[in-house]
């Protein structure tokens, strides 16, 4: 698919940031258009339940909130077009990203492609991923049923991961590479409680056996080896901004790769900007990917139409 129409705005990645900006970029009657490889809601769909967002007192499952993102953007005649980014041209005055499918072009360009996670690594890893190797509990727990896994981490995420799987797994060893956990006291609290959970602290992943599947572990425990017999890993080790189409572009970012940004979600590129957690900030929520997403989209429109 060409599209040769120029656009106010291209949003790359349907997000909570990404959607809240085409929400507010079509009340502000800009021409926009979302490219988003996932469905609508992007990574928070993969997440069975969430209970933080303002409005949804009972808490809401991550592909609910998805749909309910697409129907409202559907109501305000938001086209999405579903393809990877393969590269952006983003300097002058208007914009090109090129996808697998197709070419587009606009007066601005919204980055918001979310994180990556963080893989450990380790031999076994990547030769394993699908087949006991996950980084998504909802995706993958079923498969899981009444059986030994491993969850690796020791914020919020592995904590709250941990939680979801105690639903299924039989027995659960949660490896930390510190002493103490460094997320929230009460998901602390509610994960020591579980049964099924052993706590190995100062422990580290060294190794992923199995054949067509994981069948064992190598870790390192207080500096001792010691093999752990399990059915599948779930790796929690923290995130990696999702933007490798801006390998090579001379964009202001940190030492992560996380792109820096004014308050107004403006990149060091005019006519760029960024919002959520594919860029620098102290939070990254749902809550606040929205918020970035409604600022981009408001500067954006005074930015094109000074008012």
């Amino acid at each position: 698919m060409n599209d040769k129409k120029t656009y106010d705005m291209l949003i790359i990645g349907g997000g909570p940031a990404g959607a809240a900006a085409a929400l507010y970029g079509a009340r502000a009657g800009l021409s926009l258009l979302v490219i988003e490889k996932m469905m609508l809601g992007g990574e928070i769909t993969s997440t069975a339940w969430f209970d933080n967002y303002p409005g949804f007192p009972d808490g809401v499952g991550g592909p609910e909130f998805g749909a309910l993102l697409e129907k409202q953007l559907a109501k305000l005649d938001v086209p999405v077009h579903s393809g990877d980014i393969e590269k952006v041209e983003l300097q002058g005055d208007l914009k090109k990203v090129t996808c697998s499918n197709g070419e587009f072009e606009g007066k601005t360009v919204l980055i918001a492609t979310g994180t990556l996670p963080n893989l450990l690594g380790v031999d076994g890893e990547l030769e394993l991923r699908g087949r006991g190797v996950s980084y998504c509990a909802t995706c993958d727990a079923a498969f899981f049923r009444g059986k030994k896994i491993v969850v690796v981490g020791g914020g919020d995420a592995a904590l709250e991961e941990t939680i979801f799987l105690s639903r299924f797994a039989e027995k659960i060893y949660l490896i930390h590479r510190r002493d103490k956990f460094r997320g929230c006291s009460w998901l602390q609290d509610k994960v020591q409680k579980l049964p099924m959970v052993e706590v190995l602290w100062n422990s580290t992943v060294s190794r992923i056996d199995g054949d067509r599947k994981v069948s064992s572990l190598q870790i390192m425990q207080d500096g001792n080896e010691r093999t752990l017999e399990v059915d599948g890993i779930f790796i929690y080790t923290g995130r990696l901004p999702n933007a490798p189409f801006l390998a090579g572009i001379d964009l202001e970012r940190d030492e992560r790769g996380y792109i820096l940004t004014t308050d107004k979600m403006e990149t060091s590129i005019k006519g760029v900007y960024a919002a959520g957690d594919v860029r620098q900030k102290f939070l990254r929520q749902v809550i606040t990917a929205a918020a970035d997403g409604a600022i981009a989209a408001t500067a954006i429109s005074q930015h094109l139409y000074a008012y």
